[in-house]
């Protein structure tokens, strides 16, 4: 959850361009659109006054871009995933998403009433259903429209659409509720034509994928201008993607508003007589200081007009018994607009909207459309960082599917997971170390901070373990909707955090900036995100991203042997001075002074990385290993002895599942540490990587590493419960 430019992979003919003026719109320096949709629907409301009906006409311009010749156009209808069960959705879903349930009889659908080129010719006759993604025939979410002439490289073709649709008892991110509606996915929505090469794919083609359980949405950058008729009691309490550019009164006592919006590659809108329309403006200038832009300038090693922020027009549509929330609401909104901005870049629309669903329309919160999100509201009191969380998260998507449009049916990681990566680091940066909301064993964790660099709930799906499938797996081929949601979000989580704390924060910071930068208004892929860091770290991550994004092996490391005895004295014979001596045993070797200490590592997964490892002495000196090459399957480790200086090098094959340090020193070891920083969150046991001398000061360590796993497990388990 989880916009409209398509950068070109070709190049547009000049006279293409002078052929068509003004049609297409720039903005942000973003390419040229290929995309425009100009939209006039009319809400209807039923016998008992609900949001059910749209009444819609739309005129769609699509400009070839590729140097294909194009014989046919394919389209979303994706409100048919709620036609029947047996829709794709229905089957894979079962009629559930997340913890919603779908209403029997609250059907939604969409159907084409009339679909005209420019010139006159009616194409409605060759519309046929099409099902590219399964063999499910009785699927209708996706259509294939034949056309009489091919459309060349560089032309536009021009259809007029009247359509009609009813929504489904809100569920599903869409649908109405009371006088409620969340109007989402609801008109003829074009696919993705990709040509050969473009984002990595062998052949020229359609990317229009059936609405399946676990998909989200996948489109080309345009341009959209819609205007919504809706009745009189909805006045000024309607919000949509864009900038409200007119409201006009019908002789029926109808209002109709124009909503526009460049640049973005989707349009969804709200409305619901009983909000609080409530408006204030995120004034860069006050809200972020010169200190802080220095700071990013610096950072990013960019210029600091770079890195300056522009304002931004809020408006939050608040359910009135939410009111004394209204604060935590804009202050969660411009907390995720400073800090997105100043990390990855300036938000560049004009306008955000914030929706509060109201209680019994759950379906539609927590989701995220150009230039408007959907939130919700916790009922609990205490530090819990929602509905801060929710705003967050759902203003991340702005960057990560908005702008950066990656395709959420085939590699949803890179939207879902990077969200859940960024929202992460904007809480902790915005409020602080996240919050414990519960007490264990009468212990008052409930504000207990917990000082780990990623969500607590990231690392407690992970103790799961046994994961199904690789986080790169199209949406509709994972095990489940739990592998879904596991790889998508929390791991892929993980993965980023890992991938941080190897690389380093700096240096994440500008792989983040340049990747986003780079492919603003654009579709990557996940091999481009590879490029990007390997380009800008300057080293080889292939094998990071083989083992954690493609592959699905556990990684976990362990101290299996730990210990310290008196180093005996080398017994037998010693020439010393010309003359032969023997040195024999003195009891129990115990007269040596130096020490010698033996620790076993054990990689028990499939998975392997370049850990770190700290021994440290009762006399407070260390030993440090810091992993500084990986090549040709071999991990090559610095060492460094904090009581002498003394460094030197050693090795340890990927395939070797153990390795044995051996060192002696004047001290009895303390406490062995695999990844003392805690740098590799993917490690599925954190329990397993110290170990601390029995009759050390520092055994509390590992009691409190203990009560941590525990606390993990009791989350865990009641949120499964829940």
């Amino acid at each position: 959850m989880p916009e409209a430019i398509k950068v070109p992979v070709k190049v547009i003919s000049i006279c293409a361009l002078l052929i068509f003026p003004g049609i297409f719109l720039r903005a942000d320096n973003a390419p040229k659109p290929v995309v425009r949709y100009e939209i006039d629907v009319q809400l209807k409301v039923d016998e008992r006054q609900r949001p059910t009906d749209l009444d819609g006409r739309e005129r769609l311009t699509w400009l070839n871009d590729s140097p294909d010749t194009i014989e046919d156009l394919q389209f979303h209808l994706y409100l048919n995933a709620f036609k029947n069960e047996k829709s794709t959705f229905f089957r894979e879903s079962g009629g559930q998403l997340r913890s919603d349930r779908f209403d029997p009889g609250e059907w939604g659908w969409i159907d084409i009433r009339e679909m005209r080129t420019e010139s006159g010719e009616d194409l409605t006759s060759k519309i046929e259903f099409i099902h590219p993604d399964d063999d499910n025939a009785d699927d209708q979410t996706v259509i294939r429209v034949p056309l009489s002439k091919p459309l060349g490289p560089g032309e536009k073709i021009t259809l007029d659409i009247k359509f009609k649709a009813r929504l489904p008892r809100v569920f599903a991110r869409t649908g109405y509720w009371g006088q409620f509606a969340m109007v989402a996915q609801w008109f003829p929505k074009l696919g993705v034509w990709e040509s050969g090469g473009e984002r990595r794919r062998q052949l020229a083609g359609w990317n229009c994928h059936q609405f399946h359980a676990n998909s989200e949405f996948y489109a080309d950058f345009g341009t959209y201008d819609v205007k919504i008729n809706v009745p009189g009691i909805y006045r000024g309490k309607v919000g949509a993607t864009g900038v409200l550019k007119s409201e006009s009164t019908g002789g029926n006592g109808t209002v109709t508003y124009r909503f526009v919006q460049e640049n973005v590659h989707d349009f969804a809108w709200t409305l619901d007589p009983g909000y609080l329309v409530l408006k204030r403006t995120f004034k860069a200038g006050e809200q972020v200081s010169e200190a802080e832009l220095k700071e990013w300038s610096d950072r990013l090693k960019l210029p600091v007009d770079q890195i300056r922020l522009t304002d931004v027009e809020v408006t939050l549509l608040l359910q009135p018994e939410h009111n004394q929330q209204a604060d935590r609401h804009f202050a969660a909104a411009f907390n995720a607009i400073k800090h997105f901005g100043l990390w990855y870049g300036a938000y560049p629309y004009d306008t955000l909207t914030i929706v509060d669903p109201p209680y019994n329309a759950g379906g539609a919160g927590g989701m995220e459309y150009p230039t408007l999100i959907t939130a919700g509201t916790s009922w609990r009191a205490g530090r819990d960082q929602n509905p801060e969380q929710v705003i967050v998260h759902e203003y991340g998507h702005q960057y990560w599917y908005g702008l950066v449009a990656s395709n959420e049916f085939e590699e949803s990681w890179l939207d879902e997971g990077f969200n859940t990566y960024s929202t992460a680091k904007v809480l902790k940066k915005a409020y602080g170390p996240q919050v414990l909301p519960l007490r264990v064993a009468g212990l008052p964790i409930f504000h207990l901070p917990v000082e780990i660099p990623h969500p607590l709930e990231d690392r407690i799906v992970t103790l799961r373990g046994g994961f199904q499938d690789p986080i790169l797996t199209p949406t509709w081929k994972f095990y489940d909707f739990l592998s879904y949601g596991l790889n998508s979000y929390s791991r892929t989580g993980l993965v980023m955090a890992t991938l941080e704390g190897y690389l380093g924060e700096e240096t994440m910071a500008r792989v983040m900036r340049q990747y986003h930068q780079k492919w603003r208004y654009r579709h990557p892929t996940s091999a481009d995100f590879f490029e990007t860091v390997n380009s800008v770290s300057g080293r080889d991550m292939t094998w990071f991203f083989d083992q954690f994004v493609k592959g699905s092996g556990t990684l976990d490391y362990e101290i299996v042997e730990a210990e310290s005895e008196k180093a005996p004295i080398p017994t037998g014979i010693f020439d010393e001075n010309g003359r032969k001596v023997e040195i024999k045993p003195d009891g129990d070797n115990q007269t040596g002074r130096a020490y010698q200490s033996t620790v076993t590592i054990r990689r028990d997964g499939e998975a392997w990385f370049p850990v770190e490892l700290l021994l440290t002495f009762q006399d407070r000196t260390s030993i440090k290993a810091r992993p500084v090459s990986v090549s040709d399957g071999i991990i090559q480790y610095q060492f460094n002895d904090s009581r002498t200086g003394r460094q030197w090098i050693d090795s340890w094959s990927i395939a070797d599942r153990w390795k044995r340090l051996k060192v002696t020193t004047p001290s009895p070891l303390q406490t062995v540490q695999i990844d003392p920083d805690r740098k590799v969150l993917l490690d599925s046991s954190l329990t397993n990587n110290s170990w601390t001398s029995a009759n050390a000061a520092g055994a509390a360590i590992r009691w409190g590493s203990g009560l941590m796993f525990w606390v993990q497990l009791l989350l865990h388990f009641f949120s499964a419960l829940g």
